[in-house]
């Protein structure tokens, strides 16, 4: 195989947005990370992964122009004889479980010189792919784990990044410690945008705060505090119905405080959510939560 590990990743902004092409920004997290094995003797978890692997591999073989991307006949080898995806990323957590599963298989699988196909390329394989496991994806978070570089989408284009500085501020995971279906969170999102009132605050407002505060990010601008207030704000008392009763107590709080800003970290609903700390004091403040430092 061609590269074994993959790493998590954490959509810090572009959620729900890059759907109506609002920029974007992904970066991996080395703290969790999947690689593939083969085993003949698969425990309880390794079969469910090698069931998982079986069912991607059933559904990406529908797809006739996929003969031409992955070796299909050594992938479909290979889960025969007990190939699993050893994973210490948790599931349904909103950090990108499938997409480094999907990025795994691509890579050690491709029949084909990645390397002549460009970013852009490689998110619409990746789409293809992921689609298996949340219905429709955008193909843009696996790439984070695919390239193992911070990676921005803006104007429907893909850039990748070399680093980020996180400047007078950290950055946590909390714990919900509440399972998410992406799937059912994209749902309630469509059902949403079904209603003009919330699809024109969504595209006049959402997107707009959204591109500021990867911009602002990117560039250490001293509006970053600023933009991720004004997020934070519009997604609590906009999109609450998608964040757990035990988050948004913690959420409002910090809106109240001003000592710490939070958003979802993927679909929302439960799994993770981010917390921007600008007190470094959060810690203190949530210590009934487990938080991950970023």
């Amino acid at each position: 195989m061609n590269r074994k590990i993959f790493y998590s990743k954490i959509l810090l902004f572009g959620e729900y947005g890059i759907i109506s092409n609002s920029d974007a920004l992904s970066i991996p997290f080395k703290k969790f990370e999947g690689s593939l094995k083969i085993s003949k003797s698969l425990l309880k978890d390794e079969i469910l992964s090698n069931n998982n692997l079986d069912e991607l591999y059933t559904y990406v073989n529908k797809s006739y122009s996929f003969s031409n991307i992955l070796d299909l006949k050594s992938l479909k080898k290979d889960i025969d004889s007990g190939l699993y995806f050893k994973s210490n990323i948790p599931t349904s957590s909103g950090l990108g479980s499938s997409g480094a599963l999907v990025s795994s298989i691509l890579i050690n699988y491709a029949n084909t010189d990645l390397n002549k196909k460009d970013s852009n390329e490689i998110k619409k394989i990746m789409s293809i792919m992921e689609s298996k496991f949340h219905g429709k994806s955008s193909g843009f978070d696996p790439l984070a784990s695919f390239f193992n570089k911070p990676i921005m989408m803006s104007g429907g284009n893909v850039k990748l990044i070399e680093d980020i500085k996180f400047r007078d501020f950290k950055i946590y995971l909390v714990d919900s410690k509440i399972p998410s279906s992406t799937s059912d969170m994209i749902s309630i999102f469509n059902q949403k945008m079904n209603d003009e009132n919330f699809m024109n605050l969504f595209n006049n407002s959402f997107i707009p705060i959204t591109n500021k505060c990867i911009y602002n990010l990117i560039n250490n601008s001293t509006n970053f505090l600023d933009s991720i207030k004004s997020l934070s704000k519009f997604t609590n008392e906009n999109m609450n119905e998608m964040i757990p009763e035990s988050i948004d107590k913690i959420w409002k709080s910090g809106l109240k405080s001003n000592d710490y800003y939070m958003k979802f970290c993927g679909s929302g609903g439960g799994g993770f959510f981010l917390a921007f700390d600008f007190k470094n004091n959060l810690k203190a403040k949530l210590s009934s939560f487990e938080l991950i430092e970023i």
